[in-house]
């Protein structure tokens, strides 16, 4: 049991650390928050999982928490706004 919740929190903290780290435009709230975000759903995920499928199945438990940290990380994510269009130009009416 303690050997999956560390595991768990390790696997969130990588996912965390490694969005805020290598993808900073990306992720634009504090690296506290995307960290400690990455850590938490994967403890969660991981735990869940791991009560569903049974105590022997730390690898598929792990999986799951390290699909789920970052699926739940990648909601902090704001793309640069400047990649898109900021006004469109107005329509002129076609004339007959």
């Amino acid at each position: 049991m303690a050997l999956d919740i560390v595991t768990f929190a390790l696997l969130g903290l990588v996912v965390g650390t490694g969005a805020a780290l290598l993808l900073p435009r990306l992720f634009r709230a504090p690296r506290a928050l995307t960290v400690f975000t990455g850590m938490i759903s994967a403890l969660l995920i991981g735990g869940l999982a791991r009560i569903i499928m049974g105590p022997g199945s730390l690898l598929a438990s792990s999986l799951l928490a390290l699909v789920g940290a970052g699926l739940l990380v990648s909601v902090l994510a704001r793309p640069d706004q400047r990649s898109r269009p900021l006004h469109r130009a107005p329509r002129h009416p076609h004339h007959a």
